[in-house]
């Protein structure tokens, strides 16, 4: 619950559940825990407006043998966007290879530069649908888990624990859109007019792109960092 001012507590609204079980590259909790829940306050705080979240880690086996549950979740207050209340949408977990964000120190300077030659030689034969290192073949958009940040709008990070200073992991990255004109390749089949070739071939509106219907910030994604040296420190988050 968090705090809604005079009206009393407020409940956090549920961003995601996973498992690990059907996600096998997802990080163990503390004490084993093998299920993480995301919840996110329904309201803004403080000048710059920012979002309180949390993560709550649990045992699958003990929260599926719990006797009583809700009977209804609890009402959300009203809300002053549509995007801020999720649409429930079920997960199709699919694993792909994905590799690092090419800018700075993420790489090799050697490899950047290589990089940068290719994505320079795909534009000079593709024109504008041409594949991008960046894009198309690094780091897939969307709701993701573990795998590498993207930092297209706030340029590379060093996230470090604040209790013990150890490089944080990525565990999930929630992004508003599935798909988008920048990473058409990602796209899935069934969403691709199959007549038509690059970012022209990408059909089926918002309710595809946007399933989830939620933002995060402008244009940004949501990255939840956890520390792999002591799950019970607690998590970061980061908009990027």
């Amino acid at each position: 619950m968090e705090p809604s001012g005079d009206d009393g507590p407020a409940p956090f609204v549920g961003l995601a559940q996973l498992f690990r079980r059907d996600i096998p590259g997802l990080a163990c909790g503390p004490d084993g825990a093998d299920l993480v829940q995301l919840f996110r306050c329904p309201f803004t705080h403080g000048p710059h407006l920012e979002r309180g979240y949390h993560l709550r880690w649990r045992r699958a086996a003990r929260t599926e043998q719990v006797e009583r549950l809700l009977a209804a979740p609890p009402r959300v207050p009203l809300l002053r966007w549509e995007h801020e209340l999720p649409e429930p949408c079920v997960l199709h977990p699919e694993e792909v290879d994905t590799y690092p964000w090419a800018e700075d120190d993420t790489l090799p300077p050697a490899l950047i530069a290589r990089i940068d030659a290719w994505d320079d030689a795909q534009v000079a034969e593709h024109g504008s649908d041409a594949p991008s290192y960046q894009y198309d073949l690094s780091i897939p958009p969307g709701w993701r888990v573990g795998g590498y940040p993207s930092w297209a709008s706030t340029g590379p990070m060093t996230i470090d624990c604040a209790s013990c200073a150890t490089p944080m992991e990525l565990l999930l990255t929630a992004e508003g859109h599935e798909m988008d004109g920048g990473s058409h390749s990602w796209a899935p089949l069934e969403d691709r007019d199959p007549l038509l070739r690059g970012k022209a071939s990408i059909r089926g509106g918002v309710p595809v792109a946007r399933p989830t219907r939620l933002r995060f910030g402008r244009d940004h994604d949501l990255h939840v960092f956890v520390c792999p040296a002591d799950p019970r420190h607690a998590p970061r988050w980061v908009l990027a």
